[in-house]
């Protein structure tokens, strides 16, 4: 008796970004237990964050790129994979996984590595009280420049403002706060 062949997956592509669409096409087409119909149910759907946003899907979605803020009700996202530095192998990986019902993360940075020394330093001295101004003095950049490098901590840790970066830091052990009487 012959085993029996591993039916194929059903996978739609949804991207607003028809170059990139046309990518991740050429990436599955041909490869093995893969199917890319042109219509009809689909087992898993690769999509960009706007139509993860937009458009509700009866399946498994593959997000490549940025979470949207809100997902549009019932979708489930399985996995989340950055658009720049996506590989064929991480999408058939991740295709595979959430067809098997599987939640992909993509391995933890850890957070020090996030925050090098200049970023580490503003965010001190956002912990001391400094604005903007005052820590561009302070470090030799424009106000500009620490706009800039204040957005990438937010980034980094998450968070949405420099409160929270503030208290992140402190939560996460990268900065100090003293107390001064």
């Amino acid at each position: 008796m012959r085993p029996l062949a591993a039916a194929a997956i059903r996978v739609g592509i949804v991207d607003e970004n028809e170059m990139f669409a046309l990518g991740l096409r050429a990436a599955l087409s041909g490869q093995p237990r893969i199917d890319l119909p042109s219509e009809g149910p689909v087992d898993v759907a690769v999509v960009s964050p706007t139509a993860a946003g937009e458009r509700s899907f009866a399946c498994p979605l593959v997000l490549c790129g940025e979470p949207p803020a809100r997902l549009a009700e019932g979708n489930q996202v399985l996995a989340v994979l950055p658009r720049s530095t996506l590989t064929p192998e991480q999408l058939l990986a991740s295709i595979h996984a959430a067809a098997a019902g599987l939640r992909v993360s993509p391995p933890q940075v850890p957070v020090s590595s996030r925050l090098d020394g200049r970023r580490l330093d503003v965010l001190r001295l956002l912990a001391a009280g400094a604005g903007t101004h005052e820590i561009a003095r302070h470090l030799g950049y424009s106000d500009r420049t620490i706009k800039s490098v204040v957005r990438e901590i937010q980034l980094a840790l998450g968070t949405r403002n420099r409160a929270q970066a503030v208290a992140e830091g402190v939560r996460q052990g990268l900065i100090g706060l003293s107390v001064e009487t």
